[in-house]
């Protein structure tokens, strides 16, 4: 049990500390970080935190206040629409999805793991009202990947007059398994449409609708939903076919390099952060992972179901969250799944020119993106960015040096 302390508490004086467990409050400051991009308010968040709070502190009550906030600004939504105020209703549909995109990430700790597909249904239901309350408002897009329809929003620019079908620059987002649009929206598509650029956020296997209404797992081969992606864009006419670009976000700086790897018409990579070794993030007893991929599957499985028990509750959340994309019940088995993600031997196959960042404060991928930046063989950058341990990244400014650079390359 070495790898896990029992408890790590923020500090008393810090004002980032909302909650004492670490989930909890990281999954607040990524709501809060939201109001910058009109996707939450101090005060409604505050509201929450207060009602959690008196509900115990517990994953139950954060799902409760953050599900019952949700529904509350999203009735906020319905009463602007009713009241032809459609500036008022977006900015209410887009809070409301925020919340409760906060209410589904915690839904799988809190003893009833069935409310997860419905609480994406909410979440959803809410960021297509706000996406089609844009200016101009957001295309729902489906693009086949074999057998699957890939569900996504093409975001776009105001069009200037005289002007009807500019191509444009373009910029694909992808995220983790935890990455709902309303977060991409916020870390990165705002702002992309703000600069001119059009948005493509788009759901893979073991995201969104996929993974919450149909089941499907994440798959490491990505340029199954990158290649498709850009074979869709390059057909628009808004779109300008040589100036494509893929930022993949938290998980999806692994399953981007994997893309880029094999899909070599791309523009620009931005890989936020590089990820090397995904397996690693778990931070797994290295001799319980070896037995697992020693030919002793049944050995590491009972060692692990006796040690899971006894962990803290914010580890067991961690690991059972950190497992759910990846549809593996059995330990031995996620060890496996998770080994196959390890971007070391696709990274120096990309030629994109590519940005990698390094979070300062990242706790889950730590050293990984100066890792990855080392094997990369093509025109490369690396940007590190510093900030408190465990704290989420100020989307402005991780947005600004983004775009910065995807500036001078495209």
């Amino acid at each position: 049990l070495a790898p896990w302390p029992a408890r790590i508490p923020p500090p008393v004086c810090d004002p980032a500390a909302f909650f004492a467990d670490p989930v909890l409050n990281n999954q607040t400051l990524f709501t809060l970080a939201a109001a910058g991009y009109g996707a939450a308010e101090y005060g409604e968040v505050a509201s929450a935190i207060d009602a959690a709070h008196r509900g115990g502190n517990s994953y139950e009550a954060y799902y409760r206040a953050f599900r019952s906030l949700g529904q509350q600004v999203s009735g906020f939504g319905r009463d602007a629409v009713a009241s032809r105020n459609p500036a008022a209703a977006r900015g209410a549909f887009l809070r409301a999805a925020s919340y409760l995109a906060a209410s589904l990430y915690v839904a799988i700790g809190t003893g009833h793991p069935r409310r997860q597909a419905a609480g994406y249904r909410a979440m959803d239901r809410n960021w297509a009202l706000a996406a089609g309350l844009l200016e101009p408002a957001a295309e729902q897009v489906r693009i086949r990947s074999g057998r699957t329809i890939l569900p996504g929003w093409l975001l776009r620019p105001p069009a200037t007059a005289g002007q009807f079908s500019v191509r444009r620059p373009t910029v694909i987002f992808t995220g983790g398994a935890d990455t709902q649009h309303v977060g991409l929206y916020v870390y990165g598509a705002a702002e992309a449409v703000a600069l001119g650029y059009n948005a493509l956020l788009l759901d893979g296997p073991g995201q969104g609708s996929l993974l919450y209404l149909r089941g499907t797992g994440l798959r490491p081969d990505w340029e199954r939903v990158i290649t498709p992606a850009v074979d869709y864009l390059q057909e628009r006419a808004d779109v300008d076919p040589r100036r494509i670009a893929l930022v993949g976000w938290g998980l999806g700086g692994a399953l981007a390099a994997r893309a880029a790897a094999r899909e070599h018409r791309l523009a620009a990579l931005v890989l936020d952060p590089g990820v090397t070794d995904v397996l690693a993030t778990l931070r797994l007893p290295a001799p319980l992972v070896d037995l697992a991929a020693s030919g002793h599957p049944g050995d590491a499985d009972a060692a692990w179901a006796s040690i899971m028990p006894r962990l803290p509750a914010s580890v067991r959340f961690a690991v059972t969250k950190a497992a759910h994309p990846f549809r593996q019940t059995a330990f031995s088995a996620l060890v496996r799944e998770l080994a196959r993600y390890s971007t070391e031997a696709w990274l120096p196959d990309i030629t994109a020119p590519t940005l990698v960042t390094q979070w300062g404060s990242d706790v889950v991928f730590p050293g990984q993106g100066r890792q990855a930046e080392h094997l990369l063989r093509c025109p490369r950058s690396l940007h590190e960015f510093s900030g408190a341990a465990g704290q989420p990244l100020p989307p402005h400014r991780r947005n600004q040096v983004i775009f910065d650079w995807l500036s001078r390359v495209l």
